[in-house]
């Protein structure tokens, strides 16, 4: 997949059939849309591409660093993003920032500049409340219009529909907030996951026989709540169960500002340290407390184990 991060000097030649969205967090609703640009795509001998911005417009439009607490935190990363398009099959990404440029541009210099000029359009794919131009005044019935006076075909998807609710990156968020790992995953169409390379941690597992690794908790993704997760991991390719503890491991812990990701693998005996995992969540066990000693925190975390090793036989 050809990945082109800048608009600057960019045209593409051959017809493309495109995908255009925010598309923050590669969601069922999402998916929906990019599939109809790729089956067009394959239809109509276009290539297929995905328009998207490598950073969430609100953040720049308020001015917010992502890495600020107030920030809309990211569903995944960019690098999972970019992996999750390519694994779709898509032909070139699209994935520049919102810039004051784009901020300012109105509906129909979009329409012209960049989804004509630059991306070739011959057919448009974009979702029920898709917007674009300054102050989001384009708006599908606009889209349409333009498109037809281009010759360009669209289609407008319709919201897609869980339990009686519209799948949106809002939702989602409001899941991962409560830890609704079970619904994130459904809404997902994947389990949600973090990824990180391994340092070393207190090995308060390992003295228990269960390995134990640790990866920084992110602060641009969103953060379900402080607390133990029944986990799977992913090193090198292999996946193990596991569990694990989102915190600040206030038991054992001098530096209540770090908040990590440690996760107890189950029948694994590498030394993983120094290596890229990714750590997928599929349910919220408890909350994370203090206890009054580590014999006390090492029978909990027997216990936390027993009862992931009791869920997986589900």
């Amino acid at each position: 997949m050809q990945v082109i991060t800048s608009l600057e000097n960019l045209k593409i030649t051959s017809k493309t059939s495109v995908a255009l969205g925010n598309f923050d967090g590669i969601h069922i609703g999402h998916r929906e849309i990019m599939s109809n640009a790729l089956e067009t795509a394959a239809a109509e001998g276009y290539k297929s591409l995905c328009f998207t911005f490598s950073n969430h417009p609100f953040n720049f439009i308020l001015r917010r660093e992502e890495s600020d607490p107030d920030a809309v935190k990211l569903i995944c990363t960019e690098e999972e993003k970019v992996e999750l398009i390519e694994a779709m099959g898509f032909d070139i990404l699209v994935n520049v920032p919102f810039d004051e440029h784009i901020m300012k541009m109105r509906a129909r210099k979009f329409f012209d500049d960049i989804i004509v000029g630059s991306l070739n359009a011959a057919h448009v794919s974009v979702g029920f409340n898709y917007t674009y131009g300054a102050r989001a005044e384009g708006k599908p019935d606009l889209l349409i219009k333009q498109c037809g006076e281009a010759g360009i075909s669209v289609s407008i998807r319709d919201a897609v529909m869980l339990d009686g609710n519209v799948v949106s990156s809002t939702l989602i968020r409001e899941m991962i907030s409560t830890g609704n790992m079970e619904m994130t995953a459904r809404l997902l169409g994947r389990p949600y996951s973090f990824a990180g390379t391994v340092s070393h941690g207190k090995k308060l597992g390992s003295r228990m026989g269960i390995p134990t690794i640790n990866i920084p908790a992110p602060d641009r993704q969103m953060l379900p709540p402080n607390g133990v997760y029944f986990s799977r991991i992913d090193i090198g390719g292999r996946q193990f169960s596991s569990v694990s503890n989102i915190g600040i491991n206030p038991t054992v812990n001098d530096d209540p500002g770090r908040k990590t990701i440690e996760t107890n693998i189950f029948d694994y005996d590498d030394d993983a340290y120094g290596s890229d995992v990714t750590v997928y969540f599929d349910h919220f066990s408890r909350g994370e407390r203090k206890f009054r000693d580590k014999e006390e925190l090492f029978a909990q975390i027997a216990r936390d184990c027993e009862n992931a090793r009791n869920y997986r036989k589900k």
